[in-house]
């Protein structure tokens, strides 16, 4: 083998190991837990399997959006996750339903098919930019692209925004791929992935209007076209690019209606849906939400909310290497190797530009700008690494890669560091979250909500745990928690957890503000912090003072290792035998008691002879001892029937506490220390009357 041969097996065995580990880079940081809160497109893609498998085409149209891809592919990866579990296809409109949350097994499969794909698409891009720029500016594009933190976090739900970010992307780099080399499969894919991208979002037709400038620039600027001011030129020139347009428009036309089934019994009312519903209606209405922004909450955020969710979501490598290329595109004369940055800074800068003047605002609208922004900085890093270079001795030819290697290092620690909750990270160069936290709304995914429901699955009795929360309806939290989620004003409540979104957004729920300054003042027992910023917090809400509670005598005695008698509150000491006894006792533990304790209430006459009793869990069975949480105070009613066979006289009421499963009882001491007898605690004597 000669040295252009094992130059040739060096560099093909290096590209296969570059493509292999940016596609598993890519897909490994987009299938770790945890999802995102949304569930709408896990429901619809089951619905759209479902109607694929009964053969109703027209009810393939689940939204306007029109989301056609997205639910192709999650649908595929749950009916892998059916045929795994040897179930049926057909079972797929029952996931949901049995499945709700966004971290269960079939939506994960859903994102792990979104993922592969997803993965693809970034590989995909790093073969494309092999084409137009070099080895060195693909290989850390790619690397930039796997790692960007935004796109990993809507990378990692069942979605539609980081879909057609892929697709858009690699659409138009086939497109650029094609103007310069005139291969037509180039400019079929790019119609094809172009046809893919409209089926899933429709910001998508920005593909059409940006094909129509690039190509008119592309030939306009080339060197076949002769004399431009004459007339043979421009019927030429007019003429190539109305066909290639044409071509391309074609090709996404008949991908658009081949994929989707309801183009194919109604495409009227398909298309209508998508433009008037989807496009327009975005253009022109706002948000129903408030967004945060600018440490004010607002309906439309206006020019700078994307130009500064962009310098705040690219991290502190990528911002620099933009700024690199437009100073580098600015500076050097226009040639073939710097049209493709020029061409990909366009895609973003009119991207971004288009959905500016949308009315209806939020950070994920604008993802494709920074799929275009990681590949417009990874070649103004290599440009200035390049420079470096050259400036350096030809005995440091080595510095290039290992400054490369050292960019891709610090980028990959920048994201690592949130890691799986990337939708934390926030551009350490502008402050990092410290400073983001008042600028832009944080927590778009629940992030921390889950690690929330995670601690209170692990206090006592955690199914009987009732919390209150701004947004009760959020999965993250309430398909993770064992217990009862209720409203944050819900009464009563034991718990309140407070999620940094809605405390910046707070005019979405009533009385959260109200209850968050309450928990401010008593200090949350536990929160979670990204970046060094809290994100959530838990407040108790169950009752820690007996003041609050009407109690006849207080008392301080000690049951067993973990638990308190604090006091009881009885009707009256003079009693009629027509009567019941009721008596409320109220205990207190430290939060640790496993046991299922019961509490015996008994009635004895001066023998010591029992005359009456209730036994049962506390609370009227409701709250068993194994559930009390750290320092609450259990009021625990018991009921004695009227004495109507006992004779009039005095009698003693005493409590007491035993071990269900052994029927031991639980020894009973004083606050001196003296134990009580049978470890039952007396509490009064009491006079029955005969009526």
């Amino acid at each position: 083998m000669d040295a252009t041969q094992a130059t040739v097996r060096q560099r093909g065995t290096a590209f296969w190991f570059s493509l292999v580990g940016i596609f598993l880079l890519a897909l490994s940081v987009r299938l770790s837990c945890p999802a995102s809160k949304y569930t709408v497109w896990y429901e619809r893609s089951a619905a759209f399997w479902d109607a694929l498998l009964s053969r109703n085409w027209a009810a393939t149209y689940q939204s306007y959006h029109p989301g056609v891809t997205t639910t192709w592919i999650a649908g595929a990866g749950m009916e892998l996750f059916l045929t795994a579990r040897g179930r049926p296809p057909t079972d797929i409109a029952q996931l949901p339903g049995e499945l709700p949350s966004p971290q269960g097994p079939a939506a994960r499969a859903a994102v792990a098919a979104l993922g592969v794909v997803t993965a693809g698409c970034i590989v995909l891009a790093y073969v494309l930019l092999l084409r137009s720029t070099n080895g060195t500016t693909a290989f850390v594009a790619g690397c930039f692209l796997a790692l960007d933190p935004f796109y990993i976090t809507h990378s990692k739900m069942i979605h539609v925004d980081a879909l057609v970010s892929s697709l858009m992307l690699v659409s138009a780099l086939f497109l650029l791929n094609y103007l310069r080399e005139s291969k037509a499969v180039q400019l079929v894919a790019s119609g094809v992935f172009g046809g893919l991208a409209l089926l899933t979002k429709s910001p998508a037709l920005f593909l059409i209007p940006y094909a129509g400038l690039v190509t008119t620039i592309a030939y306009v600027t080339g060197d076949d076209l002769g004399d431009l001011i004459s007339p043979p030129a421009w019927r030429h020139g007019i003429g190539k690019i109305a066909r290639t347009l044409t071509i391309w428009m074609l090709v996404a036309a008949s991908v658009f209606c081949i994929v989707w089934p309801a183009m194919w019994v109604q495409p009227v009312k398909a298309i209508s849906n998508m433009l008037m519903r989807g496009a327009l209606h975005h253009a022109e209405q706002a948000h129903p939400f408030p967004q945060f922004f600018l440490g004010r909450t607002v309906r439309d955020p206006g020019v700078l909310y994307y130009p500064v969710t962009l310098a705040w979501k690219t991290t502190l490598v990528t911002l620099p290497g933009i700024g690199l290329a437009i100073w580098f595109l600015i500076r050097r004369r226009q040639t073939d190797a710097s049209r493709t940055p020029w061409y990909v800074l366009a895609f973003a800068a009119a991207f971004l530009l288009q959905m500016t003047l949308s009315a209806k605002k939020t950070p994920r609208y604008v993802l494709p700008a920074f799929l275009a922004l990681d590949v417009v900085a990874a070649w103004g890093i290599v440009q200035a690494i390049q420079k470096l270079q050259d400036r350096r001795a030809s005995a440091a030819s080595n510095a290039a890669h290992v400054l490369t290697i050292g960019v891709l290092v610090i980028q990959a620690a920048v994201v690592f560091r949130v890691h799986p909750y990337y939708g934390t990270h926030h551009n350490l160069l502008l402050g990092g979250s410290r400073v983001a936290r008042s600028v832009l709304q944080l927590g778009d995914q629940g992030e921390g909500l889950d690690l929330a429901a995670r601690f209170l699955n692990e206090k006592p009795g955690a199914g009987f745990i009732t919390v209150g929360l701004c947004d009760p309806g959020n999965l993250m939290f309430r398909e993770n928690f064992a217990g009862v989620t209720k409203p944050i004003n819900h009464s009563p409540v034991d718990y309140r957890v407070f999620f940094v979104n809605d405390l910046q957004r707070s005019v979405r729920f009533a009385h959260c503000e109200e209850y968050w300054e309450a928990c401010e003042e008593d200090g949350p027992i536990w929160s979670a912090t990204f970046d060094h910023v809290p994100y959530v917090w838990i407040c108790r809400a169950y009752p820690q003072d007996l003041d609050s509670f009407a109690v006849d005598r207080q008392m301080n005695v000690h049951v067993g290792e973990h638990i308190d008698l604090l006091g009881y509150d009885i009707g009256s000491r003079a009693l009629s035998s027509s009567d019941p006894l009721t008596v409320t006792l109220f205990w207190r533990s430290n939060g640790q008691v496993t046991a299922d304790n019961h509490v015996f209430v008994h009635l004895q006459d001066t023998d010591r002879d029992l005359i009456a009793q209730d036994d049962g869990v506390p609370g009227g069975g409701k709250r068993p001892t194994w559930g009390w949480q750290e320092q609450e105070i259990i009021p625990d009613e018991h009921v004695i029937a009227p004495l109507r066979a006992v004779p009039a006289g005095t009698y003693t009421l005493s409590v007491g506490m035993y071990d269900y499963a052994t029927k031991a009882r639980l020894a009973a001491t004083e606050a001196d220390g003296s134990a009580l007898p049978a470890g039952r605690i007396p509490l009064l004597d009491l006079e029955l009357h005969s009526q």
